[in-house]
């Protein structure tokens, strides 16, 4: 029989917010790779906010940073 896995997913992608995990997959590349483009200006900056705390992006940003634009 199958194990049942205790490890909880990481949230990568919702309607409204796309999460550190689901840049991450969207670009195929690490925690820390995604963290220096965040650092570097390579990757827009987080506008998905809870509790004053930015938490990810909204799809419509990502999709006009990929075309070179800025979202409005």
């Amino acid at each position: 029989m199958g194990t049942i896995s205790k490890r909880k997913r990481a949230r990568s992608v919702g309607t409204r917010c796309v999460w550190p995990s689901g840049v991450e997959n969207r670009y195929d590349i690490s925690a820390p790779t995604r963290w220096r483009w965040e650092k570097d200006g390579k990757l827009p900056a987080r506008d998905v906010f809870v509790g004053g705390i930015a938490i990810g992006w909204r799809p419509e940003t990502l999709e006009a940073a990929d075309r070179g634009q800025v979202a409005t």
